[in-house]
Order: structure tokens, then sequence, then C-alpha cells
């Protein structure tokens, strides 16, 4: 093995290890989350009729605004199956498949695109996008460890890169293997699913595939087109018919003739936040958007050095780098949009996706212009060395720093809030087996902008609650001594 290759395995490997580190951090917090507001609502909904028949009651419904979200209480029904532990399972689990489906994502894709090398680098690559997303997440806690709303902002993410590296690994097939119409089924069915999570997702899918449809048709001349065209447009289909169902519903329906939008200045106005939101992005988190395009930049600097890679051809780089912000500007508007349309500018968990693409934007941005630099010829050494220690220095004591800081701060609060979730849940059970049907119990804050039980029992998460404990009422009172309360 050559010297270079060597360095390079060796901090890559290092690397690696500093990115599993901080995502078992993540993936540990998971751990600790439990029932609140809108959680308890939809347990009961999932557990006293099939998951199949809670999607069609609430979307038939269509009472509230994301009563057409057919694929997130699905999925709810799903993880309520797991039974009592099921919303930390499944919450562990996603992450997981987080960075799993990011893996595999970058692993088809770069095959796709003519580049070889070692597989370390595709977990080097999927692992910074899903540590960096969880870094500059808006609002993490809302957006990961919330199942009601983990299930419509942070699932799609999730099967969607699973959805498109299979689709990826489809496209890359030899022109004499023929794929089934099975094959054109699943793809067309899972992203009719991934439109059925939320609105944001689904436009986001219609106009990433047709961009793509438009691409392949222009410039593609492999004999592959026919079959490439073909699998994007079953992708197309699917999500075209997911938003159309959305966009058919009662609740949707509702929300028109309430408002009445003005469909041109939702579409003006969803670029111009598009574009507020990249701009606040780099004002708020310059570091750590510099640290996605610089990390990526030096593997490629360090592959190339190698001599252990395939990359492809750099002349039509520069042309992808132009155009690059621009998909991105509108696939981030084409997200914004339905928000535009329904309440103004996006909520924080509803950012995750745009702050999700705006990074790995920026880390095609890095692999591209790692491409089309020219070596370094001046001092051979420095050329060498100089990319290397800063590649391990920065990928490494990044995902350390963030490890430390969740193990020492974040952990501690989301195990505190567990501890005082699963004594209440006790004393709950406690009055109930003692025949107590109007539970007055003690009562402790939300969590990152989510609210708790009201001191009011007719409050709408009472109501839930205690429907989900099978209780006639529940109020919370405040007291100074909570632990001591609990434990009565």
């Amino acid at each position: 093995m050559p010297l270079q290759d060597h360095k390079t395995g060796t901090a890559l490997w290092l690397s690696a290890l500093a990115l599993l580190v901080a995502l078992t951090a993540y993936a540990s917090l998971g751990a600790f989350s439990r029932y609140i507001a809108d959680d308890y609502c939809e347990a009961v909904r999932v557990t006293s009729v099939s998951p199949i028949q809670a999607v069609v009651d609430r979307y038939s419904d269509g009472s509230f605004r994301s009563a057409n979200r057919y694929s997130n209480i699905l999925f709810v029904g799903f993880s309520e199956m797991l039974g009592r532990n099921s919303i930390p399972i499944t919450m562990v689990a996603m992450v997981v498949l987080w960075v799993v489906g990011l893996t595999w994502l970058v692993h088809e894709t770069r095959i796709l695109a003519g580049m070889a090398w070692t597989r370390l680098a595709d977990v080097f690559f999927g692992g910074t996008l899903a540590f960096m997303s969880f870094v500059q997440a808006p609002n993490l806690f809302q957006t990961v460890y919330w199942r009601s709303s983990m299930m419509t902002h942070f699932a799609p993410l999730i099967f969607g890169s699973l959805t498109l590296a299979f689709l990826a690994r489809q496209a890359r097939r030899p022109a004499q293997e023929t794929s089934s119409v099975l094959t054109y089924g699943v793809i067309c069915f899972a992203c009719f699913v991934l439109a059925g999570f939320s609105e944001p997702p689904a436009a986001t899918l219609v106009v990433f595939f047709a961009l793509l449809l438009l691409a392949i048709r222009l410039w593609n001349k492999s004999p592959l087109q026919n079959r490439r065209f073909a699998l994007v447009g079953s992708a197309f289909a699917g999500s075209l018919g997911g938003l159309i169902v959305l966009i058919l519903s009662p609740a949707v329906a509702n929300v028109t003739r309430e408002k009445s939008p003005d469909l041109v200045a939702v579409l003006f106005n969803s670029f111009i936040y598009a574009l507020q939101f990249m701009r606040d992005s780099f004002v708020s988190l310059p570091l750590p958007l510099f640290l996605s395009f610089l990390t990526s930049l030096l593997l490629i600097r360090l592959l190339k050095q190698s001599g252990d890679a395939i990359l492809p051809d750099a002349r039509r780089l520069p042309l992808w780098m132009i155009v690059a912000p621009l998909v991105v500007w509108l696939l981030i508007a084409a997200g914004f949009s339905p928000s535009v349309f329904g309440q103004g500018f996006p909520v924080e968990r509803m950012r995750f996706l745009a702050r999700a693409l705006l990074i790995a934007t920026l880390m095609l941005e890095g692999v591209w212009l790692g491409l089309i630099l020219p070596e370094f010829k001046i001092n051979r050494t420095i050329g060498v060395w100089a990319p290397l220690l800063l590649f391990v220095a920065i990928s490494t004591a990044y995902p350390l720093r963030a490890a430390f800081a969740l193990f020492q701060n974040t952990l501690p609060e989301y195990r505190e809030r567990a501890e005082l979730w699963d004594l209440r849940d006790a004393y709950i059970h406690r009055r109930i087996a003692e025949g107590e049907t109007d539970l007055f119990i003690p009562g402790f804050g939300g969590a990152h902008g989510v609210k708790e039980l009201d001191s009011n029992p007719a409050h709408w998460i009472n109501v839930c609650a205690a429907n989900f404990y099978r209780v006639s009422s529940i109020q919370s009172f405040s007291t100074k001594d909570l632990l001591e309360a609990l434990s009565e």
C-alpha cells in the first residue's frame, strides 16, 4: 500500500470513529424521548382502531390542518405496535436509519456518477451529512425527539434517503439487465408514501424529480437513458400522486375557504423566504456550514493524492457549481411553499429539510472544488501533509466536541425529563389502581417549545392524555418538591 494511501486510510478511520461517537450521542438522546402533547392524541387514534382505519378516519375528518397527512399517522401506528417503550425504540432506530440511509445513498450515487473510492469515504460523507444536520437543526428536539413532529419532518428524510439510494442502484444497473414492473411499482409506491408524510417533502420531491427528468432527457445520452427516465418517471408519478391526495383533502379545502390565498403571492414569498433562510443560515451558522464544505474538499484532495480513487472528468464541474445553488434555492422554495400557503414563514421544525439540503449542497460544492483544484506543486511535502493534518483535526475535533457537549449538557437534561415522566406515569397508574378517574397530578414544564399537561382539564392535551390513560380527566398542579409529590 502506498504511503499516502495509508495516511489517507488512517485519517478516514479516525474521522469515522469521531463521527461514530457523535452520532451515538445523538442516538442515545432518543432513548429518553417520552409522550408529550400530540403524541397522546395520535396514540389514542391509532390504538382505538387499526392504523389503516386511523389514516382513513383522520383524512376524512379534515377538521385540522394536518389531517391530510396519511403516512405520518400510519407510521405512528406501526411505532405503537412496539409496545410500552415504543417511543424511545423508534427514536433511536430513526437516527440509526438516517445514518445508514445517507451512507447507502452516497455509495450508490458515487458509483452512478462513475467514481470509485474506499467505502470508508462513503461512511464519512453519509455520517458527516447526518451529523451536520443534527448540529444545525433549527429545533433538534421538535424535529427528531418528539415523535409527532418527527414522523412529519424527520421520517420523510430517512425513508427518502433509502428510496433515493434504491433508485440510484436501479439506475446504475448494466444495460443488458432490465428492470421489472415490480421495481417501477415499488419506487412509485415508496414515493407516494413519502409524499404522505407532509406537504413540504411532497412538494420538494415533485420539483426534484421533475428537474431530474428534464436533465436525463437533455443531457443523458447513454444507452440507459430510457430506463433511467422511466425509473425517475415512476418516482415522479408517485410523488405527484401523493401531493394531489394531500391537496384534494378536506383539511386543505377548509384552509382554502378560510384564507383564500393568492397563489402568485405564495410562490413569490416562497422564493423570498427561501433566500432569507439561506442568508440567515450563513449568518447564524457560518462555522458548521463552512466545515461541511471544507472537510469534503479536503477529503477529495486526499483521495486524489492517494491515487486509489477513480474520479470523474472535471470539465463540467464549474457549471454544476454555478447551477447547484440555484437548484437548492428552488428546492427549498418548493418545500417552503406549503407553509407559506397555510401559515407564513415555516416554523423551526419545518426548516430541517431545507437545512439538510443546504448542507448537502455545500458538501457537493466542496467535492467538486476538490476535483477542480490542481495539485500543489510548489512544495510537495506541504501539499501532502497540510490537507491531511487539517482534515484530521477538523473531522475528529468537531464531532468529538459536539459529543462532549451532548453528554455534558443535553443528555442529562433529556434523562432528567424522562425520569420525571416515568415517575409521573407510575404515579398516574397508582391512582388509577386505587380507583380514581379524575386525576389531579403534579406537573412540570414543557420542553423546547412543546407544551406539557395543563392545569385546565379541558385543554386538548389533557383531554388526549385522559383518553390515553383511560380516565375521565387529568389536570396538573404546580409543586415546589416535584420528586416528593410524585413519590407519594
